[in-house]
């Protein structure tokens, strides 16, 4: 994989990361007005997985195709649709290069 590809997928993933703090901020704003304790624990899972995401951005695991579709899965369903847009086009453009590398060695 070229750098350039890897410099792109690691602005994805941080851009994943910290469009997590949108539906933080709906989970807080919805905490404020019904004092809902469930609220909080949605909270605590969204700050985590965006936590971790922004610490391992730079890590060559994202490389791996099956990682991020993995990730991307896991933060639409828990998460919320709109961090898991960026992590889901840093799939497409490894599923290609990927495809792009296989032929190529053909």
């Amino acid at each position: 994989m070229d750098s350039q590809l890897a410099k792109k997928i690691i602005i994805d993933v941080q851009i994943s990361g910290w469009s997590c703090l949108i539906p933080a901020s709906v989970l807080l704003y919805l905490y404020q007005i019904t004092h809902y304790a469930s609220l909080l624990w949605g909270l605590a899972l969204v700050v985590l997985y965006a936590a971790y995401v922004l610490a391992t951005a730079k890590l060559d695991k994202w490389q791996s195709p099956s990682y991020v579709l993995r990730m991307s899965l896991i933060a639409m369903f828990f998460v919320g649709f709109l961090p898991s847009i960026p992590l889901l086009f840093c799939y497409s453009q490894e599923r290609k290069a990927g495809l792009k590398w296989f032929f190529a060695k053909i």
